[in-house]
């Protein structure tokens, strides 16, 4: 096991120089960062314009910028921001509690919904109530995030007026004590964690089914019915563990991903999250923003795929040979 993971941990390293690499390259293919100062005014000198670039480092030949950015995202040094002026960790740091709650919170529930609901489902295959579960979770796959959540926010934000329009807690409002902190984030997170929660039951339903389906077909289960045991203890107890591979990899990599924000659901929100800040990054040109996002992302998704290799081990004794 010691091997393997070491060996695991030379591959992620390899792959995280070739994932930096290319976010690199792709940032610098966006355009000029400071495009936009000269089209917001167009009698700015080109001196200042090239101080800036040379502050920034963009005045030198791309190899030596590739070789600098290496360096430096080895010591933790993600540069600043063009847009918000400010060090690109300080920027991100003040967005990613908001993301690693929403997100969080919405992983763990769904995940928990999938696996239970998309293990019932197979054990009551061919049944009704498998084939209206099954054409629901096709039907909520199929719809995209942002129209889901512009559906919810159209319906029970501005129809009946239930949930703010946009934010993750009430601009100017002052809060006696935590507890009504607490009510007010998540009244303001109740309709970008429903959009998000719904459409992964949705989508990893169906992983956590097709599992489980093929594990009761084995020799195993079969003898665990002839001894007689229970529906629920043949299910929970010896199907189950053993379906819940695939959602492992599922799972590890949607935590992986979860700095990354939900962009989409976080724009149509207005969420104040690292999912709109990487959307903001993109339409101003900010990819000193964008490599720092993305650096931290990358470490995120390896991480988390070192990790669901570990568990596997834990799960399926079999991995370890």
């Amino acid at each position: 096991m010691k091997a393997f993971i070491a060996r695991r941990i030379i591959s992620l390293f390899i792959t995280f120089i070739l994932v930096m690499s290319a976010i690199f390259f792709l940032a610098r293919s966006t355009g000029d960062p400071f495009s936009m100062i000269i089209e917001a005014d167009p009698r700015i000198p080109k001196e200042a314009i090239e101080r800036l670039r040379a502050r920034f480092g963009l005045d030198q030949p791309l190899h030596i910028q590739y070789i600098n950015f290496i360096i430096s995202m080895f010591q933790g040094e993600f540069g600043h921001s063009v847009y918000y002026r400010k060090p690109v960790f300080d920027v991100i740091m003040e967005r990613l509690p908001w993301t690693i709650f929403l997100l969080a919170t919405s992983i763990t529930l769904s995940t928990i919904g999938a696996v239970v609901l998309g293990a019932y489902t197979a054990w009551k295959r061919g049944t009704r109530f498998d084939l209206v579960a099954t054409n629901t979770s096709l039907f909520v796959r199929a719809m995209p995030h942002f129209w889901l959540g512009m559906v919810l926010l159209l319906i029970f934000g501005f129809y009946l007026p239930l949930f703010p329009l946009y934010g993750a807690m009430s601009a100017g409002k002052t809060y006696s004590n935590v507890l009504d902190f607490v009510v007010d984030v998540l009244w303001h997170a109740t309709l970008p964690l429903t959009t998000l929660v719904v459409r992964q039951i949705g989508m990893y339903m169906l992983y956590m089914r097709s599992a489980t389906l093929e594990v009761l077909g084995e020799d195993f289960i079969t003898t665990a019915k002839a001894k007689g045991l229970s529906d629920k203890t043949v299910l929970f107890r010896h199907a189950l563990r053993n379906s819940l591979l695939p959602m492992v990899t599922v799972t590890a990599l949607r935590f992986g991903f979860m700095v990354n924000g939900a962009i989409l659901t976080e724009t149509v929100f207005s969420y104040p999250g690292t999912g709109r800040l990487i959307f903001e990054a993109i339409t101003n040109d900010d990819y000193f923003l964008l490599q720092g996002a993305f650096f931290i992302t990358s470490i995120c998704v390896l991480v988390a795929n070192l990790i669901a290799d570990i568990i596997y081990g834990f799960l399926d004794p079999r991995v370890k040979l």
